[in-house]
């Protein structure tokens, strides 16, 4: 992924706690420089001192993963920040740096930590009449849940989904904020949920009920709604942590009713294009909503269940007949991608479209046409309002 471009050190520094490593990164015709700041309980070497050729090429794997993590593209962040086992990417290297310089008992406790999970703590223990040290003793960063225990979350909630569903064919989508320390109010995100609903589809993602007994309903770490049989509409569930998880499962449109095929047999690609930009949309409106920073990095991840032996078709049948003759061998296939929210909206027909290649590849290797897929984007998904 790496191959396009080259990467050298041009400089290393040495301040008290931190090294920095600037590196220039270059293309056939442009040059670009990036930092990366490592904390030194984050510097991988046994040795007090490593030698320079040592570090030298740890930043430059650094700088690898680094590309490697932005798609094979240049980092949308300038500065990469390793600090207490995890990895911070920002443009505003001095709010990170200081919280080195806010308060005395950072200094006491021997612990550094990153400037949203400062901002965070501090709330957190005025919430709680404590004070920001005692935190820190109680192991401060054991009260953000890791990129593990998001990922046992959503495995739960998709799960619980596919039991009450059956062995029908499934769309899933997951997404959450891994650099997010905040976490919302009830009313707060009660509220980002009802305004991020879009009214495109006739029943969309996330769809929000104001009456009835299917309406949303509150948890103890969040909100979640579950829907069907009603109409064409076998199971719908979703549910929104108030850390910014959330979690979004329905059948597969042709599996209930919707067109004319027999449910398990086919994948309806048109209704596919609709639901990726549905759902990367609906992640957008939520963080806005929930007044979230647009360079504040994203996590999301769309899967389909249920696929082995099933064919490709389309809901529009003037399309149908161009693809019944692939067939899927597998039973998932999943699309997942980090990025910023400003790069996954200035970039989102684009990603619409790597998603859709990725999901329909199982179909013997099926490659959609990006042009068909823009003209069902702008012709009709973006023209509907049900």
């Amino acid at each position: 992924m790496t191959t396009d471009f080259n990467i050298s050190v041009t400089n290393t520094a040495r301040e008290d706690g931190y090294r920095i490593f600037t590196l220039s990164v270059t293309n056939i015709s442009n040059q670009f420089e990036y930092k990366i700041y490592v904390f030194d309980k984050d510097i991988p070497f046994k040795e007090p001192e490593p030698s320079p050729e040592a570090l030298t090429n740890f930043a430059i794997d650094e700088m690898k993963l680094w590309i490697e993590k932005s798609g094979g593209q240049l980092p949308e962040g300038r500065f990469r920040v390793l600090i207490n086992g995890g990895k911070i990417i920002t443009d505003d290297i001095k709010t990170v740096l200081s919280t080195q310089e806010k308060t005395s008992d950072l200094v006491r406790t021997n612990v550094t930590i990153a400037a949203p999970l400062f901002e965070w703590a501090k709330a957190k223990a005025q919430k709680e009449g404590t004070s920001f040290s005692d935190l820190v003793s109680r192991g401060l960063l054991t009260l953000k849940d890791s990129d593990k225990e998001i990922e046992v979350w959503f495995k739960e909630q998709s799960a619980y989904f596919k039991k009450k569903l059956g062995d029908f064919g499934s769309f899933e989508v997951f997404h959450y904020l891994p650099n997010n320390y905040t976490e919302f109010s009830t009313d707060s995100l009660n509220e980002a949920l009802r305004a991020a609903e879009l009214r495109r589809t006739g029943w969309p993602i996330g769809a929000y009920l104001i009456s009835g007994n299917q309406r949303p309903q509150p948890q103890e770490d969040g909100i979640k709604a579950e829907y069907g049989p009603i109409d064409n509409l076998l199971l719908d569930y979703w549910y929104a942590k108030n850390k910014g998880e959330f979690y979004f499962a329905r059948n597969l449109e042709s599996d209930s009713g919707n067109g004319n095929a027999k449910p398990k047999t086919v994948l309806y690609f048109d209704t596919l294009v609709w639901r990726v930009a549905e759902a990367l949309e609906h992640c957008l409106a939520l963080y806005n909503k929930l007044n979230i920073n647009a360079y504040e990095r994203v996590k999301v991840k769309i899967s389909l269940y249920g696929l082995n032996n099933r064919t490709l078709s389309a809901w529009n049948q003037m399309r149908a007949f161009t693809l019944s003759r692939y067939t899927c061998g597998s039973d998932r296939v999943s699309w997942e991608t980090e990025t910023t929210l400003k790069a996954l909206s200035d970039n989102l027909d684009t990603l619409i479209y790597e998603a859709v290649k990725k999901l329909t590849v199982m179909f013997d290797f099926f490659v959609p046409n990006k042009e068909v897929v823009f003209d069902i984007l702008n012709k009709e998904y973006r023209k509907s309002n049900m």
